[in-house]
């Protein structure tokens, strides 16, 4: 392998978290790229097509850079293009279509980060620091039950279309599930949601949603499960446990269950990151962001482990300016302690 010369840095994960940071460091003059496993924000691209933002457009900018849609929160198309003028603007070295298989820690102490394009052979980057800002958009979390295997079982949803005229549960309490129910229901699919909760009053729950899902669901327009869950998925029926041991069997062609997504568990502990048992928070310093690895650093939702409501867009796209000072020391040669959560 040729010993191309080392950036400063390398920021794996092109979302919101990964370009404040790029932002960051190209004001500050270091040397850096960012690597996107797919098209720019890769996770926003994957929401709900017509999905709108719970937050405001000021808290969704990152470094100033005007949002200017009129709306006052932004649409999931509305903010993919903020994203793409953003780069475009600062002209940020971003790779898209550009997927991390493997980063290693030299004997040198620089990284090594393996990336392959398809259908090209693998290329060997390298680095003196490294930035994880991936996201958690990889790793649904799924339904453990008889039948959830079955095809007919999605854990993402983008679009009502394929849907329309079909019985559909979804399975969850919370935004992407009361969101996904709704857009269901009005696109003309036979909806029903089923939620471990009593009422839906879940943390964070975008206020317009509720009265919407509450009127729907009295109404008797969407079929209202609430206090169940699933126990078993056939191919033209859910079984559901409805508490104090009774069960009702409804009819079903697809079961979309929106229960949230895992950090990339996998990915990072392959980087030598150490992650909290349970919560899959990594190792870190909330000061610099430096894991347990020397120089890897964290970023963006990850920080927090379990996608859970705590960090978000507005309160992460100051990562970049907490990894700066840290970084240059590493950079001058100084200080050599990473520490832990």
């Amino acid at each position: 392998m040729s010993k191309t010369p080392a950036l400063d840095s390398i920021i794996v994960g092109g979302g919101p978290a990964g370009l404040a940071v790029a932002h960051s460091f190209q004001q500050a003059g270091l040397s850096y790229s960012v690597l996107e496993q797919g098209p720019l924000a890769w996770h926003i691209s994957q929401y709900p097509t017509f999905m709108r933002f719970f937050s405001t457009n000021q808290n969704l900018e990152i470094a100033g850079f005007p949002l200017g849609n009129t709306e006052e929160k932004p649409t999931r198309q509305e903010y993919l293009l903020y994203l793409t003028n953003f780069v475009r603007y600062h002209r940020l070295a971003v790779e898209t279509h550009t997927p991390v298989k493997e980063v290693r820690k030299e004997p040198d102490g620089t990284f090594t980060v393996t990336v392959q394009k398809e259908g090209r052979p693998a290329e060997h980057l390298r680095a003196r620091t490294v930035v994880a800002a991936v996201g958690a958009w990889e790793s649904p979390r799924k339904l453990d039950v008889p039948g959830a295997e079955l095809p007919k079982v999605r854990y993402r949803f983008t679009e009502a279309h394929e849907y329309v005229g079909k019985r559909v549960l979804v399975v969850g309490g919370r935004n992407s599930a009361v969101e996904t129910a709704l857009i269901l229901w009005r696109a003309g699919a036979e909806v029903s949601i089923s939620y471990r909760g009593r009422e839906f009053n879940g943390r964070g729950l975008k206020y317009w949603l509720r009265p919407d899902i509450e009127n729907r669901v009295a109404n008797g327009e969407i079929r209202g499960f609430l206090g169940s869950h699933v126990r078993r998925i056939g191919w033209d029926e859910v079984e559901l446990e409805l508490g104090g041991g009774r069960r009702e069997t409804i009819g079903n062609d697809f079961v979309l269950p929106m229960l949230g997504y895992d950090p990339p568990v996998e990915f990072l502990r392959s980087l030598g990151i150490e992650l909290e048992e349970g919560s899959n928070r990594p190792a870190h310093d909330p000061e610099t962001l430096e894991s347990n690895v020397p120089g890897l650093f964290v970023a963006g939702v990850i920080t927090y482990g379990n996608v859970s409501g705590h960090v978000f867009i507005e309160n992460s796209r100051h990562h970049g300016e907490l990894i700066l000072p840290r970084l240059r020391d590493i950079l001058a040669g100084s200080g050599a302690s990473a520490a832990s959560a």
